[in-house]
């Protein structure tokens, strides 16, 4: 009898607590009310994102306003001389705002519904650029990952790119893939692209295209070549941000190896005959 009424004692005790939780969930903007241990919501989930990029939050973005939540709100208040209390009301919430706008501005923080092409879309970047700054090889991404934002320079300057950029882009696609599908020129033209971005590699087409040792067409003369129209296309839609290779910096065709150091960069995926690498 003893052991039933404690186990009906230990209900009622969890059914006070949930309840207690669920009464304090908002799912509401931060700054829409002050916040303090035992809240849980969106807006604890924003406040626990901006603890984090100005490096007071160290945990889970669970929403919910714990103990690693308050501590990190008192380290802030302390940091910036404000009341520490550590609740999150309006002088705390405001100048958090202030300071991560200042320290985050090349940085995001996805949120539901977000994709990672309309995140490119809204910050006018590539989207290859987008998934080669955060090493991503696919399009997946997952509520409250940060994204790095940088500033684009191939999209900045898509339609600014010279006549003999542009000649060279499809020279290098037309050598290199011609006979491939429309997919794997575009894929080749990704990849210059791409190492452009990269500061691993010269930061202009020129640069890029006669590295030394860079691209077989350039040394055996096929490089010069007259490009047809399949790859003038691919040249036009790798610059309007289709990455069949998903971020890759690297490609080769396995039958015609010349240096097996190649096969120490990860695969991200195949077209045709070309290995696509990072």
């Amino acid at each position: 009898m003893k052991m039933k009424n404690k186990f009906i004692t230990a209900l009622v005790v969890s059914l006070i607590l949930v309840l207690s939780l669920v009464c304090n969930a908002y799912a509401v903007d931060l700054g829409y009310r002050l916040l303090k241990f035992g809240n849980i919501g969106s807006d604890v989930k924003e406040l626990q994102t901006k603890l984090q990029i100005s490096d007071y939050y160290y945990h889970v973005l669970d929403g919910i306003y714990g103990h690693g939540t308050e501590k990190a709100v008192i380290n802030f208040q302390q940091d910036n001389n404000l009341r520490i209390d550590g609740i999150a009301g309006y002088n705390t919430i405001n100048k958090l705002k202030e300071v991560t706008n200042k320290n985050d501005s090349r940085n995001y923080y996805v949120k539901p519904g977000d994709t990672l092409s309309g995140i490119a879309k809204k910050f006018n970047v590539n989207l290859s650029s987008l998934r080669m700054w955060n090493n991503l090889y696919y399009d997946y991404i997952y509520v409250g990952q940060k994204l790095k934002i940088k500033k684009d320079k191939i999209n900045n300057n898509q339609y600014g790119l010279s006549q003999k950029d542009l000649d060279l882009l499809a020279r290098a696609v037309y050598s290199e893939a011609r006979g491939e599908s429309l997919k794997g020129q575009v894929a080749v033209a990704a990849v210059i692209l791409n190492r452009v971005q990269n500061d691993d590699f010269p930061n202009t087409i020129k640069g890029v295209v006669f590295q030394p040792w860079a691209f077989t067409a350039v040394h055996d003369g096929q490089f010069w070549l007259t490009p047809d129209k399949d790859a003038t296309k691919a040249v036009e839609l790798a610059l309007k941000g289709w990455d069949p290779t998903y971020g890759a910096t690297f490609y080769y065709n396995p039958v015609k190896v010349t240096s097996y150091w190649i096969y120490t960069r990860k695969v991200i995926t195949k077209i045709g005959k070309h290995y696509f690498a990072g």
